[in-house]
């Protein structure tokens, strides 16, 4: 066994060389994994060294040995049982590294501890009484260096990103405690004292990744601003549903007018043709002096109160009106009671006959209405909506509300609307 390597028997160099390319083998697997776990530096660095020394002799032990026939061999003068104790010690001791690296993670020490401590994905910094950081992982010394690019020294630099004139570095933005990175990263500092159970004061500051509830207010605010534009312009719409609502109500009456006076002209003309002039029945006059009556109320006047308008129309068609109770405030809810007995005062006339119109006005913190009713004959029936009264209950729908007719015992109609759902109308 102390013969030379090269001189040694032909079986002998096998052993050897399957050996040594056992030990190079297992010294790649070491160093991977190794690496993967991410053990001590020098320990690391041990192992790398052994795999390129046992690389090299299986190299040089491949070039001397005579299994390559012809080879004339370099002639190692190193005994061949030291060769195979070197070549042995390197493998038992790449399998120690192995093992010993497994042996250590099944076991809790400190420096499992901090290793964990430091991978955690949250930010966290414990400072002592004096303001000395004690304990920092490696994401609260990266947030650092992002937001005012230097590392923790003292408590007094983490305190200062609370105060509303701190200025970070350069594309760090900041919201109150929470700071933006240039990579879109939000990350919220909280601070927290807290007494040890030594009895030793600790001050704690972690740095949170709120990314996802940062876009998801953002997301927000931008759809409120939307709401917003969206809001102005169902005001501007709704302003302008209530005036083409108005005119177009004004045309509807111009329209029953129109049909008045049409069957007046007609009724006259039929007494005129029949010489009948004497004889002209007062029905006839009244439905003439109603019409023009009419007429008068529906030409261009100017904006006034629609009350006074109502009071005006009844002067002229000899009905009293009769109020009590106040308009609601709501200019669009008065609006819609309003036009209620506005179609009160043309039916009380033209159908019942009345000489009175009673108007109850009465309000809630959640509603307004109007009961109407007047003291003229008595519906023969169920009263029938025509196009007045049908187009009066859509408005009132529209708008939220309820319309309620009533026959008996005498002529009723109630209209009552929702407070906040006016807009819609």
């Amino acid at each position: 066994m102390m013969t030379c390597f090269f001189k040694i028997d032909f079986m002998w160099q096998i052993l050897l060389l399957i050996l040594s390319q056992l030990t190079v083998f297992s010294y790649v697997i070491s160093v991977v994994f190794l690496c993967r776990r991410g053990c001590k530096p020098s320990k690391l660095a041990s192992v790398v060294v052994a795999f390129v020394i046992n690389t090299i002799l299986y190299a040089t032990l491949q070039l001397d040995s005579r299994i390559i026939e012809g080879s004339l061999g370099i002639h190692l003068h190193s005994p061949y049982i030291i060769l195979f104790i070197v070549v042995l010690s390197s493998l038992f001791y790449s399998v120690w590294a192995l093992v010993s690296e497994t042996k250590v993670r099944k076991t809790i020490n400190r420096n499992s501890i901090k290793d964990a401590f430091d991978n955690l994905p949250t930010g966290v910094c414990f400072f002592n009484g004096a303001g000395l950081p004690v304990l920092c992982n490696r994401m609260m010394q990266r947030l650092s260096f992002a937001v005012c690019g230097k590392d923790l020294q003292f408590i007094t630099e983490l305190e200062e990103w609370f105060n509303d004139d701190f200025t970070p570095v350069s594309g760090v933005a900041k919201l109150n405690r929470t700071f933006i990175l240039p990579d879109g990263k939000a990350w919220n500092i909280n601070k927290r004292e807290f007494l040890h159970e030594s009895g030793n004061a600790y001050t704690q500051f972690t740095a949170v990744d709120v990314t996802e509830l940062y876009e998801k207010r953002e997301e927000v605010i931008r759809e409120n601003e939307q709401l917003r534009k969206v809001q102005t312009d169902l005001q501007k719409l709704s302003a302008n549903v209530v005036a083409v609502t108005r005119e177009e109500e004004i045309l509807n009456t111009k329209m029953r007018v129109h049909d008045e006076m049409g069957r007046c002209l007609i009724a006259a003309q039929k007494y005129l043709k029949e010489g009948n002039t004497d004889s002209i029945p007062n029905s006839l006059a009244t439905s003439w002096q109603r019409a023009v009556s009419m007429i008068k109320y529906n030409n261009d006047t100017p904006d006034e109160d629609m009350l006074l308008q109502i009071r005006k129309t009844c002067e002229f068609v000899k009905l009293d009106f009769i109020k009590s109770g106040e308009l609601p405030k709501s200019e669009k809810i008065a609006y819609i009671l309003t036009c209620a007995v506005r179609e009160c005062v043309t039916n009380a006339v033209r159908y019942a006959e009345a000489t009175e119109l009673y108007a109850d006005f009465s309000e809630t913190e959640t509603e307004a209405s109007v009961v109407l009713t007047n003291n003229g004959k008595r519906p023969d029936g169920k009263i029938k909506e025509g196009g007045g009264l049908s187009s009066l209950r859509n408005r009132v729908e529209r708008a939220g509300g309820q319309m309620i007719t009533e026959s008996l015992p005498v002529f009723r109609l109630t209209v009552t609307i929702p407070k906040g759902k006016e807009d819609i109308m």
